[in-house]
């Protein structure tokens, strides 16, 4: 079916292509995965351990941001990481793998002293859906999760 979409597309040059909204797939390739990390963890016997991370607008520290961070992850009974793994980045910076405090987000599950991690909305990692798309890959690589607080599609699921 892609196979045909990609001919007629480039058959018909002329004609208007509505490309689906990938916000529901990537809200459910993140909650699946989240869902199978988390119950590995707990099957060996341990709290999934998080990271917070948030970005920080003005110069101002996300103490809002990372707060609701803690309060999902209190709910769902993981290990929240002291100051040593709560990163921050200046709001404007464009490419997640740029950014100095998501950097230290993606040592800390490479390291193994994290097993995801937790921020408000998706935005925050990447306002462009390519690349929330490629972290969400990444951590799914790396047996690590992406928890979000206020995810834009399928309300009521992590």
């Amino acid at each position: 079916m892609d196979v045909e979409r990609e001919h007629d597309m480039m058959w018909n040059p002329d004609k208007v292509w509505v490309e689906p909204d990938p916000g529901p797939r990537l809200a459910a390739l993140r909650c699946n995965n989240l869902q199978q990390v988390v119950a590995q963890v707990r099957a060996r016997g341990r709290t999934p351990r998080v990271c917070r991370y948030a970005l920080r607008i003005d110069g101002h520290w996300p103490s809002n941001s990372l707060d609701a961070a803690t309060a999902l992850a209190v709910r769902n009974a993981w290990q929240v990481g002291g100051r040593e793994q709560t990163f921050t980045d200046h709001q404007g910076t464009s490419s997640p793998e740029l950014r100095t405090g998501w950097c230290l987000v993606r040592n800390q599950i490479r390291a193994g002293y994290a097993d995801g991690v937790v921020v408000t909305t998706t935005g925050v990692i990447s306002p462009r859906s390519d690349e929330y798309e490629a972290e969400l890959h990444w951590f799914e690589l790396r047996c690590a999760f992406v928890a979000v607080v206020a995810p834009t599609v399928q309300a009521g699921r992590l």
